[in-house]
């Protein structure tokens, strides 16, 4: 069902667009990143962990696919680790601009490798997006280190290989939770002995950061399960282009929680976006309803 999809992919650009704003407050208060990174995946695998036992033929199916769920993880894993290192060598805005350049490297990979029909209307719609975006964060390129650009092309790229091959693995009937379940375990594993032998994590941290900590840790939780969600029901290009709210829900979680305040152009941008979105919704449910 397409409107079950688009709902899905917005609320997974809502929660993922809460991970900034909220993550920076925890920083404020003292949080490392390595706990950060911890604790998003610790409390992923403990959310998903209940509905392990009530999967059938679990491992049999990872030993099967063991290709796509070590390649869609390593995805998650330069998604991570490259916005982690981007925004600490160059403006979060820049950042999160060349990262928010996925949805258009997704579009290429649907029409050039999948030979997938995407309507005009949607490419066109992904081009003012992507414009609209650009005004939303006002990218400044003043102090521009070579590093921080590659880690955001790094972390673009994963999430152009996780959503292609989500939309492969779906292709074979493989579900989101089993997905779900292996990205946030073995991530998890990973991350642990990582962070465990060459950095170190700081669990001594108070109660209000703790607390402020689980906020964007549960939002990762639920926004990556409404993604996997997504993709089965309206594709791999659609996912990518509605996934376009998170930043500008990002800008709004920065004016409402961090007080910072938005110019005229980063209003005009917000605009364009939203807008753009409720087109792209209106002309896929159409597009649904005249093949239904």
């Amino acid at each position: 069902m397409h409107l079950l999809g688009i709902l899905f992919a917005l609320g997974a650009g809502l929660f993922f667009g809460i991970l900034a704003p909220t993550s920076k407050i925890a920083f404020n208060l003292g949080v490392g990143v390595s706990l950060a990174i911890f604790l998003r995946y610790l409390v992923a695998s403990l959310l998903i962990l209940p509905i392990i036992p009530f999967q059938k033929n679990l491992f049999f199916i990872y030993k099967k696919n063991i290709y796509d769920f070590l390649l869609i993880s390593f995805g998650s894993i330069l998604l991570t680790t490259g916005l982690l290192l981007s925004v600490k060598y160059i403006d979060v805005s820049l950042a999160i601009l060349i990262f928010c350049t996925y949805p258009i490297l997704v579009l290429c990979v649907s029409v050039i490798f999948n030979k997938e029909e995407i309507n005009n209307n949607i490419k066109i719609l992904f081009l003012s997006t992507f414009i609209g975006l650009f005004f939303v964060l006002g990218p400044s390129f003043n102090n521009l280190n070579i590093f921080g650009v590659l880690s955001a092309i790094l972390a673009s790229l994963g999430a152009t290989t996780m959503i292609v091959i989500n939309q492969k693995m779906s292709n074979k009937s493989i579900s989101p939770i089993q997905i779900n379940i292996f990205i946030n375990i073995f991530n998890l594993i990973f991350f642990f002995f990582i962070l465990y032998f060459f950095f170190s994590i700081n669990f001594s941290i108070s109660k209000i950061s703790f607390l402020t900590i689980l906020i964007p840790s549960f939002s990762y939780a639920i926004a990556l399960f409404l993604q996997l969600l997504a993709i089965p029901r309206i594709g791999q290009s659609n996912t990518a282009l509605f996934l376009y709210l998170e930043p500008v829900v990002a800008i709004i979680g920065a004016v409402i929680l961090l007080k910072e305040t938005l110019n005229s152009y980063q209003i005009f941008g917000s605009i364009v976006v939203l807008s753009s979105l409720a087109l792209a919704t209106y002309l896929t449910q159409k597009t649904k309803n005249e093949f239904s």
